[in-house]
């Protein structure tokens, strides 16, 4: 790599994972369109605990980013501060558990500090990203 600026890795690290979740962030959620167009969204997320390659996202099932991340699992997850940022590109996995997936969203209400009633009722969907590539910008 040329660029004295950048790192990369092949997993979230721990110097990662303290960075995510230091403080509440937004981070930019990239997928290319079927048409190859790219789309972005900002996203609230979580950590998988479990899975320390992955990290959860959830939307309303008949939004189109559900349906072009069946089309194609392949995204990019930006979180910036300034200058400093992490890029995370990996594969999308999708869970239609309607149970699982308001679970998940309500968790995420709670960790953004909205009400998690507010998705009462609604079909979700939760987005699993599996990283396979860390870029990081000092």
């Amino acid at each position: 790599m040329t660029d004295p600026e950048l790192t990369l890795h092949s997993m979230i690290d721990e110097q990662a994972r303290e960075w995510l979740l230091r403080e509440l962030r937004f981070p930019v959620l990239a997928i290319v369109t079927p048409n190859g167009a790219p789309n972005q969204s900002v996203m609230w997320f979580d950590l998988d605990p479990e899975r320390p390659d992955t990290i959860v996202m959830n939307t309303k099932s008949g939004r189109a980013k559900n349906r072009w991340l069946r089309e194609g699992a392949r995204l990019s997850l930006l979180f910036e501060d300034g200058l400093f940022y992490y890029a995370f590109q990996g594969r999308a996995e999708l869970d239609d558990d309607p149970d699982r997936a308001l679970a998940v969203i309500k968790d995420l209400a709670r960790r953004y500090g909205s009400d998690p009633s507010t998705f009462d009722g609604q079909k979700r969907v939760t987005i699993r990203m599996r990283v396979d590539k860390v870029i990081r910008h000092d």
